[in-house]
């Protein structure tokens, strides 16, 4: 949590006591916001994650097509992925697919997948969105270049406030909380996820799955209280 607070006021009271020209102020300017951005971010998991142990997270479920969800959900990462030249590939074999879903938490499973599969893949690499329909359900792959996740670490990767221990994961930042909120809201919705690596270095999969929608459910608002919390003690 410090470390974009410390950049922000870092480049803030720089800004402010000497004289900088206009590369170097938008370089600062720049700088602020996106350690803003990311500090948001990661009140926004404290927050979430705290809901769902309290089992005061609601979901609006709905029918939802999931077609418009993952286009949404790429179009918000794009920015990010061509500022390093990674390629955002898609491969859709699903013919419209529509599942009982909150829209907006659906929207956030997938870009975290998708933000931390840009994050995590190295310049002028690829990430690719996978959108497959069988035996009633539809599953989205998100396959990237990047760094890879260790035999020793992929079992915990969805445990809250867990990281892989190595440098080049922790220089990412993070609180270790999305993809632990991932596999929350997951479940939650009736879907299950899990991951894939055959190391470090040779990228990773994120598989989601759910069931596809039959009939035409009327929107719900639902509370999720859970009276069973062990699986988020870790």
């Amino acid at each position: 949590l410090r470390t974009p607070l410390n950049a922000m006021l870092g480049w803030a009271q720089t800004l402010q006591t000497r004289d900088f020209n206009e590369t170097t102020r938008r370089r600062g300017l720049e700088t602020i916001e996106r350690n803003a951005r990311l500090q948001a971010q990661l009140i926004d998991d404290i927050l979430d994650f705290s809901r769902i142990i309290r089992g005061q997270l609601r979901l609006h479920l709905q029918s939802v097509h999931l077609m418009q969800v993952v286009e949404a959900a790429i179009s918000s990462v794009r920015p990010a992925a061509e500022a390093k030249h990674i390629k955002l590939l898609t491969l859709f074999t699903a013919q419209d697919p529509q599942i009982l879903g909150d829209p907006n938490r659906l929207q956030q499973i997938l870009w975290n997948l998708l933000s931390n599969a840009v994050k995590f893949t190295p310049e002028s690499g690829n990430v690719t969105i996978h959108l497959e329909e069988a035996d009633s359900r539809v599953q989205i792959r998100v396959v990237d270049t990047g760094i890879g996740i260790s035999p020793d670490f992929l079992p915990y990767v969805f445990e809250h406030f867990r990281q892989a221990d190595s440098s080049t994961t922790r220089s990412h930042g993070g609180l270790g909380l999305g993809l632990a909120i991932v596999r929350q809201l997951v479940e939650l919705q009736g879907g299950t996820v899990y991951a894939e690596s055959l190391g470090e270095g040779l990228g990773a999969t994120f598989t989601i799955i759910f069931p596809l929608l039959t009939g035409n459910p009327l929107p719900l608002d639902v509370p999720l209280v859970r009276s069973d919390t062990s699986s988020l003690s870790g």
